[in-house]
């Protein structure tokens, strides 16, 4: 049972997640360079992964496929549940990454306009923006110096990275 435990929570051994709701589990993953890979696990649900720090990444399921990712400061992914994997830090420094793991089914659709989406999918739309949605729970992340809150823009002037709940 052990080895089904997210990866965001062995990273974040000894720390309480960022925010923790009905809605979401935010947590703030450090992840070292490795010699080996982590422990084989699994991640039950969709996450959307803002990568603070830039670093290559070495995904390897169970069923031999290898997933070499790259990523820069800055960028922002879908990281959708899947099988059982290993993960590892193939780069010369550590990776922080703020995961949020939605919890909410999601499938409501919008007919409002949006600032232009990085993800926009069933469950969430991402974007950068100053200004915070309307009536809409969601997480907002500050890249510069990882400030997270939930329905509530942090200290400073953005723009942030929004992640809206459908």
């Amino acid at each position: 049972m052990l080895l089904l435990l997210p990866f965001a929570l062995l990273m974040a051994q000894g720390r309480p997640p960022l925010i923790e709701n009905e809605y979401v589990r935010v947590v703030q993953a450090t992840d070292a360079p490795a010699a080996k890979p982590g422990a084989l696990h699994q991640h039950k649900e969709n996450r959307v992964m803002i990568y603070l720090d830039p670093g290559d990444i070495q995904i390897r399921y169970a069923d031999g496929k290898v997933d070499n990712q790259h990523w820069k400061a800055g960028d922002i992914a879908w990281s959708p549940a899947g099988g059982m994997h290993t993960s590892q830090n193939v780069s010369s420094s550590t990776i922080r990454i703020i995961e949020i793991e939605i919890r909410s089914p999601g499938g409501k659709s919008s007919a409002e306009p949006a600032p232009k989406a990085v993800i926009d999918n069933p469950q969430v739309r991402v974007y950068k923006s100053s200004k915070a949605p309307a009536g809409k729970h969601f997480v907002a992340v500050d890249m510069k110096n990882a400030s997270t809150t939930w329905d509530k823009l942090p200290e400073g002037a953005g723009p942030f990275v929004i992640t809206e709940l459908k």
